[in-house]
């Protein structure tokens, strides 16, 4: 990879009106954040919305990114309000739950081998939405801790609790789904 095609460089020329740099950035992310939608958007029928909302407002706001290297939480972060907004819309009466602080045992992290990808996928969809969020973005999306407390707007010790909490639920999940087979 060329030094102009990493983030920060395709950043900074998106922010000079280089049209080129936004097609490069919108390739390099879409896949990924269409599937972070639709994790997110459990009805998934606003999902193309959504996303052409998404884009728009990186169109209007790429000049306040002041760091290339934030980048990737910044556009996360767009995304999760737009899909959050568009729900309260929605239903202005849904509220996200907030789990509470709890030290996370030391219990040992699920494996998951490649032939189970399709299982983890089905369980997944039938998590909560903050559950189903806090796994796409670590494990999917690959974002650190502390990116991912910037894009939910909560501490680190949050996002680790949550995400304790989701891998559990998910082995559950896929628990249940060995026994009933």
């Amino acid at each position: 990879m060329r030094s102009e095609d990493s983030v920060p460089a395709l950043v900074r020329r998106c922010q000079h009106g280089e049209r080129a740099a936004f097609e490069d950035l919108f390739q390099r992310y879409q896949p990924r954040l269409r599937y972070y939608v639709r994790r997110l958007d459990a009805g998934g029928d606003h999902v193309d919305d959504t996303l052409q909302e998404v884009w728009a407002k990186v169109v209007q706001r790429i000049g306040s990114v002041r760091d290339g290297r934030a980048f990737n939480a910044w556009l996360y972060t767009i995304a999760r309000n737009e899909v959050y907004g568009r729900a309260r819309i929605r239903d202005p009466f849904v509220a996200l739950t907030q789990e509470s602080l709890e030290t996370v045992a030391d219990d040992p992290e699920p494996l998951f081998r490649e032939d189970e990808a399709i299982r983890v996928h089905r369980a997944l969809e039938t998590l909560p939405p903050e559950q189903r969020e806090i796994l796409t973005l670590c494990f999917l999306e690959e974002l650190s801790h502390q990116e991912i407390a910037g894009i939910l707007g909560i501490c680190v010790g949050t996002v680790k609790s949550r995400l304790h909490y989701a891998k559990r639920a998910l082995r559950a999940r896929l628990d249940t789904n060995d026994e009933s087979s």
